[in-house]
């Protein structure tokens, strides 16, 4: 059973879930992209196929999405090319001297945008390759209908199959934000509760944990998922911030140790309630992959309000004035997590 057991560790290990959905992923694109390229009656199909591969298979949405552009803005132009190609022989231009004045700009193009080197592929395929029955001027509609369709149905397949790596980071995010909150604001409420510190303590651990392995499983995955707002893939730059927070509240701890109770509930309370409020509506916002406005304006509210009541507090001595000092950290970290995950919009002018 040892061996069993070890043997099917090392295939999921090897072509694991993230494998079989990319796999059944690619297949139901090219299903979705043959079937449609058939009902166009398109004579060249497999070049829907072809696209089809090429975006699905890209490692993050922004490559694949820059992907798909360029493939369409590519043939695009290619088929212009070709059309005016097309043209100028039947006028009587030999093909070759039509494709090699057609090929110098297009070349050009290439050298410049290499992402672009579709124009010069549709170019030889409308100019060289001879043309079966009906009009010349057929076979470039049919290569843009081409790439349109592989490209189209790359993203119906990320629509019927969400990114359930990405939803699980964000999660990840949430769950470990709210434990961290909780974790802080029972510190400085003065309560010496160590049971439940060590219980949120873990939870933290546990859900950055958890935000590690959704994030390698989306890079295994190499999932497309539809653009649902800016920062969808901005999510793996949390846990950076995640980890920094956790050390701030173990810090914090150490601080408003040597406190006694009613002194940390006097005078660190307001603090500690604020801060889990804050924690708590940041959590809302990152445990969805879309965008509430109205939660990030009060979170970004709530940080200048902690920054301003921060600043305005007496000076302190010994214990207190360190915890004051931990408080403004994690206020100036959370404020970086927000900035970082959703940069302010520069004024248009």
């Amino acid at each position: 059973m040892t061996a069993i057991t070890r043997t099917r560790r090392h295939l999921r290990a090897f072509f694991g879930a993230p494998e079989a959905r990319r796999l059944l992923r690619t297949l139901m694109s090219c299903a979705i992209s043959y079937a449609a390229a058939r009902l166009a009656a398109l004579p060249e199909g497999y070049w829907a196929l072809i696209t089809t591969l090429v975006i699905v298979t890209q490692p993050s949405l922004t490559q694949a999405v820059d992907t798909a552009r360029d493939q369409i803005i590519g043939a695009c132009i290619g088929a212009v090319a070709g059309v005016l190609g097309i043209v100028a022989m039947e006028r009587g231009a030999p093909p070759l001297a039509v494709f090699a004045v057609a090929l110098v700009p297009l070349a050009a193009l290439s050298a410049k945008r290499p992402a672009l080197r579709l124009a010069c592929v549709t170019l030889v395929i409308v100019v060289l390759i001879p043309a079966g029955e009906g009009s010349p001027f057929e076979r470039p509609l049919h290569r843009v209908l081409e790439i349109l369709i592989g490209a189209a149905s790359a993203f119906v397949v990320s629509a019927i199959w969400p990114n359930r790596a990405l939803k699980a980071a964000h999660r990840s995010v949430a769950d470990t934000l709210r434990s961290l909150g909780q974790l802080i604001g029972l510190y400085l409420s003065g309560e010496h509760d160590e049971a439940r510190a060590m219980r949120l303590e873990s939870k933290s651990t546990d859900a950055q944990k958890a935000l590690d392995d959704a994030l390698k499983e989306a890079e295994r995955e190499h999932i497309i998922v539809l653009v649902q707002n800016r920062r969808s893939d901005a999510i793996d730059k949390a846990a950076p911030f995640l980890r920094r927070l956790h050390s701030d509240a173990l810090f914090l701890a150490k601080a408003v140790a040597r406190l006694d109770s009613e002194t940390c509930a006097a005078r660190l309370g307001d603090t500690g309630r604020a801060l889990q409020a804050l924690f708590e509506t940041l959590a809302s916002v990152l445990a969805s992959t879309h965008q509430d406005e109205a939660k990030l304006a009060r979170a970004r509210a709530s940080v200048n309000e902690l920054k301003d009541a921060l600043a305005a507090r007496e000076p302190s001595h010994g214990a207190q004035e360190v915890a004051q000092f931990v408080a403004g950290l994690i206020v100036a970290d959370l404020d970086a997590l927000i900035s970082t995950i959703y940069p302010l919009k520069e004024p248009s002018a």
